[in-house]
This record gives structure tokens, C-alpha cells and sequence, in this order.
């Protein structure tokens, strides 16, 4: 698994740990939440089967100062497991891009411009940096968590688990359509001549190529 990782992300062995771990914080995180529901389950059915007494509040504020302390840690924890280890990964991996580009001819660099190279490759840099920051750690730990409490909802009540997750792969259904199409207008634009034969600067040609689309004059 951590091979795959490695390949499929470009990450170091470190990376492909550190983001296995970034995954477990997120569902652990995930699963911390959902325990102040189960908190306000029971009280529900306490105050409907006729109030809460004493004891049953003394309960109800151990066990949300004790929810409280779980999220703090668990989040404490699932901080330096993403964002922490990315930014550490990315130091590693511009490193690792420095040290390539060093060993390139010199004539390459002639032939190109350096500040787009540059800006590409920190661009790149800063894409990666965020995926793993923000949304892949974040997508595997809901999958696996919503999987988990989704179980736990149907050993619980049927009918209410159906209640709740029938929207699931309505929800799922949509973001993949609407990833494909998305990726498909990328296709567009990338294949869209952005930049005139005249040589004119992108937002010049992408002004020129709505100009001629839609009949708008800049």
C-alpha cells in the first residue's frame, strides 16, 4: 500500500506514512464528532420518557466535558498529521526537485523561460501542498467514518439509517458526474488557443477568444 501511495502521489516513504496517518486522524476527528450526537440522542429520549433527574445530569456534564477533552486531542492530533507532515513532505520534495533540475544541462534552461519554469513548478508545488493539507486526508477519513457510523446507524434503527444516508450516493452520483464533466470543459480550455498568433499575452488572447465566441468587443 505504501508503494502505491508512492507512486501514485509521487511521495516519499515518510510521505506515504505520514498521509496513512493523516487518513486515521481524519476519521478519528470525524468519529469525535458524532459523539456529542450520541450525547444528545439519549438526552432526547431521556426528556421524552418523562425528564432528566439528577444523576442523569450529572452524566450529561461529565460526558460533555469528557467529549469536549476527545475532540481537543483528536484534532490536536489530526493537525499535525496533515498539515504539519505535508509542509514537512513538501520540504522534501522541492529539495528533491532542486536537486534534478541540477543535474539538467545548462542549455536546457537556455532554451526556456525561467520564470514560467519556476512558476510552474511552485505552482505545482503549492497544488500538491494543498491536496494533501485540505482534501485527501479529508475524503478518505469521511468515506471510511460516514461507512462506519452508517453501519453503526443500521444496527441501531434501519429506519432511521435509511433516513439518513439515502442521500449518499445521490450525493456521490453528482460529484461524479459533475467531475466528469468538469474535467471534460478542462479539455476544452486547455485545447483552446489562449494566446493569439499575434503573441499576445494570455489575458489579451482570452479576451480575443470570448470576443469571437460570444461577439464581445474589448
Amino acid at each position: 500500500m505504501i508503494k502505491t501511495l508512492q507512486r501514485r502521489f509521487a511521495l516519499s516513504r515518510q510521505g506515504a506514512v505520514d498521509l496513512i496517518k493523516g487518513c486515521i486522524a481524519c476519521v478519528l476527528q470525524d468519529i469525535s464528532f458524532m459523539l456529542p450526537v450520541g450525547l444528545l440522542y439519549n438526552f432526547v429520549i431521556d426528556t421524552m420518557n418523562g425528564g432528566v433527574n439528577g444523576s442523569r445530569i450529572a452524566f450529561y456534564g461529565v460526558g460533555a466535558l469528557v467529549c469536549l477533552c476527545l475532540i481537543f486531542v483528536v484534532t490536536w492530533f489530526q493537525y499535525n498529521a496533515t498539515y504539519l507532515a505535508t509542509y514537512v513532505e513538501s520540504g522534501i520534495r522541492r529539495i528533491s526537485l532542486a536537486e534534478q533540475l541540477r543535474k539538467i544541462h545548462l542549455s536546457f534552461f537556455g532554451k526556456k523561460d525561467l520564470a514560467d519554469l519556476t512558476n510552474s513548478i511552485m505552482g505545482d508545488c503549492a497544488t500538491l501542498e494543498q491536496a494533501f493539507s485540505h482534501y485527501v486526508p479529508a475524503l478518505a477519513g469521511s468515506l471510511i467514518s460516514t461507512t462506519l457510523i452508517a453501519i453503526c446507524l443500521f444496527a441501531i434503527d434501519f429506519r432511521m439509517a435509511l433516513a439518513a444516508v439515502w442521500v449518499l450516493p445521490i450525493a456521490f452520483t453528482i460529484t461524479f458526474l459533475s467531475a466528469r464533466i468538469q474535467e471534460y470543459f478542462n479539455r476544452k480550455s486547455v485545447a483552446a488557443k489562449i494566446i493569439n498568433s499575434t503573441g499576445l499575452p494570455c489575458c489579451s488572447g482570452m479576451r480575443q477568444c470570448i470576443g469571437k465566441r460570444y461577439g464581445y468587443q474589448f
